[in-house]
């Protein structure tokens, strides 16, 4: 699949290019021809009056040869009167050609002469009655345009094979984070998948011992119904939890932003986790000094520290500690979060905010949770223009500072 897409990336560029080039050539083609045509026109018209006034010089004489031009005056019959040097031919083999340009109408034009081409523009001489009919050789005019064609043809066709290798090589780096992405969605899916389908395990197990032992009474199954009821609690989360953030990657989940004073939301946070850590043995302390008036989401920012402690109760064990405290650092509002429990490795830091990603999967499946607790507070800190620093050493503790714009 993603080889097709590189080879459709890299077909839609060179096409494009190869487009875009061809304009190039035809443009400045036709260009040039226009501009080298133009000057021959102005330059028979120089000739022409100074042929006609006889004010021609030797030096313009000897340009006129390099250039491959000459003149003839006729009477008005067409009888060749006088001629220019550097003649192509005798002049008395001149004399058709004269006479082709002569008995037309046009002023100027071109006019085919022994395999050659010439564009010729005939004016009245201004003493005597007659013409003076100036002809330019467009060979030497053509032969530039043949080798600037064939410069540009070769330039571009250079162009088009480093358009190639440009576009496979800018292809291959677009699709680096289609792969990630892909991967990503595969993986996610998966977690998913696997994370559903233990709860549903567990539910269906239980309800069949329920239906096999249709004599017995409700109070004597509430063992394997609450079990169910318990798996089921822990499912909805993890779909409330995959909607709220199919809802944040599809942009859709919006923030409520008002005022609020954070000092208070998070003394109200800690205060209903006290319950729990107290009879998990655990100390929950709180270093709320700071009077904060935050512009932000009130909702959103509970939740974030109810993540936060929640992931410091699971991995602290009885006896320990966990303190939130909450600064103030002028232009933002700093809220840490730890805690002196088991720790995580250096390795597991970088990663821990990804979707079901766990530091050890065969303890954390002890544990209740779907993994994804991490990644929503990664998107509410980040929609609240907020940065997270992580430090912790195994054994000894985790520090979550989490620091918002004001």
């Amino acid at each position: 699949m993603f080889r097709k897409l590189r080879f459709k990336l890299t077909l839609i560029n060179v096409v494009i290019m190869s487009f875009l080039l061809l304009l190039f050539i035809i443009s400045t083609f036709f260009v040039m021809q226009a501009q080298i045509f133009n000057q021959s026109q102005q330059l028979m018209q120089i000739i022409a009056g100074d042929a006609g006034s006889g004010s021609v010089s030797d030096k313009r004489e000897h340009d006129r040869h390099l250039a491959k031009y000459f003149y003839l005056k006729t009477d008005p019959s067409g009888k060749i009167t006088e001629a220019s040097a550097g003649l192509p031919l005798p002049l008395d083999q001149l004399a058709p050609l004269v006479y082709q340009t002569i008995k037309g109408s046009d002023s100027k034009g071109e006019v085919e002469f022994h395999d050659e081409t010439y564009t010729y523009l005939k004016v009245p001489l201004k003493q005597t009655p007659g013409f003076v009919v100036t002809f330019f050789d467009l060979e030497r005019d053509r032969e530039i345009l043949r080798e600037l064609l064939l410069t540009l043809s070769i330039g571009g066709l250079v162009c088009l094979v480093l358009t190639y290798y440009g576009s496979r090589f800018m292809a291959d780096r677009a699709m680096t984070p289609i792969k990630t992405s892909w991967q990503r969605q595969q993986d996610f899916v998966a977690d998913a998948s696997h994370e559903l389908r233990t709860p549903l395990t567990v539910i269906q197990v239980n309800l069949e011992l329920v239906q096999g032992n249709p004599d017995e009474t409700v109070a004597s199954q509430a063992k394997w119904l609450d079990y169910s009821l318990l798996e089921m609690k822990r499912m909805s989360k993890l779909v409330d939890d995959l909607l709220f953030l199919a809802r944040a990657d599809s942009q859709q989940q919006t923030l409520e932003l008002k005022p609020f004073p954070l000092q208070t939301a998070l003394r109200e946070v800690i205060e209903s986790f006290k319950p729990l850590a107290k009879t998990t043995g655990i100390l929950l302390e709180a270093s709320l000094n700071s009077e904060i008036s935050y512009l932000g989401d009130e909702l959103r920012i509970k939740q974030l520290v109810v993540i936060l402690l929640d992931n410091a109760l699971k991995y602290t064990p009885s006896g320990g500690q966990i303190t939130l405290g909450l600064q103030n650092r002028g232009t933002t509002a700093e809220i840490t979060v730890s805690d002196n429990g088991e720790g995580i490795e250096p390795e597991h830091l970088t990663k821990i905010f990804e979707r079901f990603y766990r530091v050890d999967k065969a303890r954390s499946q002890q544990k209740e949770g779907t993994g994804l607790g991490l990644a929503i507070a990664d998107w509410i800190i980040k929609s609240h223009h907020g940065c997270v620093r992580v430090s912790s050493s195994p054994g000894e503790g985790t520090t979550f500072v989490v620091s918002l714009l004001q």
